[in-house]
């Protein structure tokens, strides 16, 4: 231990001021504690906010592809539906479909069904 020199004095008015220096510490640290708790209710209502949002936009992204791969397959199938009537304007091809699906013949041709 060391040797000191100086020497607190144990008076009434030094007692007092010890006693209200802890009294303000103690009123410190109950402030300190309580400014902490707010911060940590904010940071979490709003940590909660910012998943619950987060979790939103996946879902709404996951809706945005799911449309757009469905648009995607209509735009194909509008393509191939506008081929086709451009075909069905076209006599040639009609006559073909006919021939092919209904085994349709002119007169004096004769039919030959050849199975693959």
């Amino acid at each position: 231990m060391k040797n000191r020199k100086v020497v607190r004095l144990e008076t009434p008015h030094a007692q007092q001021m010890s006693m209200d220096r802890a009294a303000r510490r103690r009123v410190h640290i109950r402030r300190c504690k309580r400014i902490v708790a707010v911060f940590a209710i904010i940071f979490l209502f709003l940590g909660f906010q910012i998943v619950r949002s987060r979790h939103s936009l996946a879902k709404v992204n996951a809706s945005i592809r799911q449309t757009q791969t469905q648009l995607a397959a209509q735009k194909a199938k509008g393509r191939d539906l506008n081929q086709q009537v451009k075909q069905l304007h076209d006599p040639e091809y009609i006559q073909q479909v006919i021939r092919s699906k209904y085994n349709y013949s002119k007169k004096g041709e004769t039919v030959y069904n050849l199975n693959d």
